[in-house]
C-alpha cells in the first residue's frame, strides 16, 4: 500500500505543479524566489534550513548552485521530531561529503544557543584575515522547515546576549565580531520529478495539505507507523503504569492536565486522548493477524485504525467521511508534533 500511496501523492502533487495559478508555484513565490536570488550576493554565507526528518527531500538544489563559492551551513532543523540515530547518521555523511551541518530544534533555548555559539565560530574563520568585520548570513529554505523560527529564535538569543554586553542592535545576533541574519520566504521549485520526494513534503507539509487531501496522507504517515517499529516504545500503553508523554519532556510547551489544564474531549493534543491514540493504534497493530507486506491486507488494517481513531478522538458515530476527515487531520496534527513518536523518512545509507 505505501508504494500505490506514494504515487498517489506524488502524481497529485504533479497534477497541482501544472496548475500554476493554484499549485503552489504561485507568482507570489516566482517572485520571492527571484527576490532571494538577488540576495545572494549581498551576503557573506548561506544558512540552508532543511527538514531533519528529510534531509535530501527538503534540499532546494537550486540555491547552491546559484551560489557556489560562498560558505554554506545546512542546519537539520525539527531534529526532536526525526529518529535521532538517523539524525547522528546524517550529520556522519555530510561531514564525510565535506559539508557543514549542525542539527537543531529551534524551540529549544538552549541548543539554539549552542547553534549560534557554531555559527560565531564559523564567522571568526571567516574574520582570520579582518577581524571584527561585520558579516550577514542569510536564511534560506523550503516552507514548513522552520526558516523563520529558527531566525527569531537566533534573533532573541542574540538579543539577550548583547544586551547583557551593552552592544544591543536590532537584528544583531552576536556581537565580538557583528552577525546579522537575513530570513526568508520559503520556495519550492516549480516542478517535482520524484515521486517519494513530492511524499515526503506533503508528508511534513512543505506542500499544502489541500493539493493532496489529508486522508490519504494520514493513510501514508499509518503505513509508516504500521510497517515501522515506533510503536512498539509506547512501552506504558495498555500495562497499566503512568502515562509520560515524551513529546512534553522534550520541551514542546505543552501543558499536562496536571498543571491546571481542563479535559476537552475536542482537544485531541490532551495528554489523555493521545494516551488512547496511541493504545489504539498498537492495539491494532499487534493484534492483527493478517500479512503486511500483503498490499490489501495493509489496506484493510489501515481501515481498522481509521474507525477505532474516531473512538480514540471521541468523534461522535454515523458521520461516515466527515468522521474519516476528522480522524485524518487529527492523525496529521499529532504526526506533525512529535506526539506520535519520531520518524525520520530519508536514509542516508539509500543514497547510491
Amino acid at each position: 500500500m505505501t508504494s500505490s500511496i506514494v504515487r498517489e501523492i506524488g502524481n497529485a502533487v504533479k497534477k497541482a505543479a501544472r496548475n500554476r495559478g493554484k499549485g503552489w508555484y504561485t507568482p507570489h513565490m516566482a517572485a520571492a524566489a527571484s527576490a532571494v536570488a538577488r540576495r545572494f550576493d549581498l551576503v557573506d554565507a548561506v544558512i540552508e534550513v532543511r527538514d531533519a526528518r528529510i534531509p535530501l527531500a527538503s534540499e532546494y538544489p537550486l540555491y547552491r548552485q546559484r551560489c557556489p563559492s560562498k560558505p554554506w551551513i545546512i542546519a537539520l532543523n525539527k531534529m526532536d521530531l526525526a529518529d535521532r540515530s538517523r539524525v547522528n547518521e546524517w550529520s556522519k555523511y555530510f561531514e564525510e561529503h565535506d559539508c557543514i551541518s549542525y542539527p537543531v530544534n529551534s524551540h529549544n533555548k538552549d541548543n539554539v544557543k549552542e547553534f549560534l555559539n557554531f555559527l560565531q565560530s564559523q564567522v571568526r574563520a571567516l574574520n582570520k584575515d579582518n577581524p571584527g568585520q561585520t558579516r550577514v548570513l542569510m536564511i534560506v529554505g523550503i516552507p514548513n522547515v522552520g526558516k523563520s523560527a529558527l531566525a527569531n529564535s537566533l534573533h532573541q538569543i542574540g538579543r539577550i546576549s548583547a544586551l547583557e554586553r551593552g552592544k544591543f542592535r536590532y537584528a544583531t545576533i552576536a556581537s565580538h565580531p557583528n552577525v546579522f541574519v537575513l530570513d526568508t520566504p520559503g520556495i519550492l521549485p516549480p516542478e517535482i520529478l520524484d515521486v517519494g520526494t513530492c511524499s515526503k513534503l506533503a508528508l511534513t507539509g512543505a506542500i499544502k495539505d489541500c493539493l493532496v487531501g489529508e486522508e490519504v496522507l494520514a493513510q501514508y504517515f499509518l503505513a509508516i507507523l504500521t510497517l515501522g517499529s515506533e510503536y512498539k516504545k509506547w512501552t506504558t500503553v495498555g500495562k497499566g503504569c503512568p502515562y509520560r508523554d515524551q513529546k512534553a519532556d522534550d520541551s514542546s510547551g505543552l501543558q499536562s492536565e496536571g498543571k491546571g489544564r481542563k479535559h476537552s474531549l475536542t482537544d485531541h493534543t490532551q495528554d489523555f486522548i493521545v494516551h488512547d491514540v496511541r493504545q489504539s493504534l498498537s492495539n491494532a497493530i499487534t493484534s492483527y493477524d493478517g500479512d503486511l507486506r500483503n498490499e490489501k491486507e495493509l489496506t484493510e488494517l489501515i481501515a481498522m485504525q481509521f474507525t477505532a481513531l474516531e473512538e480514540a478522538f471521541r468523534i461522535p458515530g454515523g458521520l461516515g467521511d466527515e468522521g474519516r476527515s476528522v480522524v485524518a487531520s487529527k492523525v496529521l496534527n499529532l504526526y506533525r508534533t512529535g506526539r506520535l513518536g519520531h520518524y525520520s523518512l530519508d536514509n542516508p545509507a539509500f543514497i547510491e
